[in-house]
């Protein structure tokens, strides 16, 4: 989303996508539209998440890009979602992607960033609303609900994934989701904790 608060403890935490009113609109600012993909647009992608500190270098985000997007090229054509200016320079990305950390396959928001020249521009919430528009036409009966992940240095996102609709997860350990289980729930609070007492600062 942003670049990440490295002054922060590391904790990775989740979120579900509580009940919610449909979404009628995900409006851009003037200059910026939203992009179908094509595949001209794949060293743009991994570049927009190497410059969020996202990805370590060019080379692995294309990498993981072909491992996980293009292994499906049907899905990745309809559940990329890419935010361009109007010179067709990729401004932001979100995408609806099957995760298992709850130990079955189900959708998530993945990969959600916008390039550092062009945020506070609200195309990251634009993203967003396009990525829930998304999952109630592909999933209509909302279950099971949306998810994503994300982290205590993402304390930023996280407040505007609150705003719209999502909840943090605070249940047991999901069957594969990377933490010790045995710490799970209190590193979990404690994670949340974090993040509320940063997004508490802003007011």
């Amino acid at each position: 989303m942003t670049v990440l608060d490295t002054s922060v403890p590391h904790h990775p935490v989740l979120m579900v996508l509580g009940p919610h009113e449909p979404v009628r609109d995900a409006p851009l600012a003037p200059g910026y539209h939203f992009e179908p993909w094509n595949d001209s647009y794949k060293d743009a992608w991994a570049r927009l998440h190497v410059a969020l500190g996202q990805l370590p270098s060019l080379e692995e985000g294309t990498s993981y890009f072909e491992r996980t997007y293009e292994t499906d090229r049907d899905a990745l054509a309809r559940q990329m979602i890419l935010v361009c200016d109007d010179a067709g320079n990729l401004a932001g990305t979100s995408s609806l992607w099957p995760g298992d950390h709850f130990g079955e396959s189900r959708l998530r928001v993945h990969w959600v960033g916008v390039d550092p020249a062009h945020q506070r521009r609200g195309i990251a919430r634009a993203l967003m609303l396009s990525t829930i528009r998304l999952f109630d036409e592909l999933v209509p009966s909302g279950a099971p609900p949306l998810y994503l992940t994300t982290q205590t240095e993402s304390w930023v996102a996280c407040g505007m994934y609150l705003k719209l609709g999502f909840l943090p997860y605070r249940g047991p350990m999901p069957p594969r989701f990377s933490a010790d289980e045995k710490t799970f729930e209190r590193t979990n609070e404690l994670a949340w904790g974090i993040i509320e007492r940063k997004l508490a600062g802003l007011c």
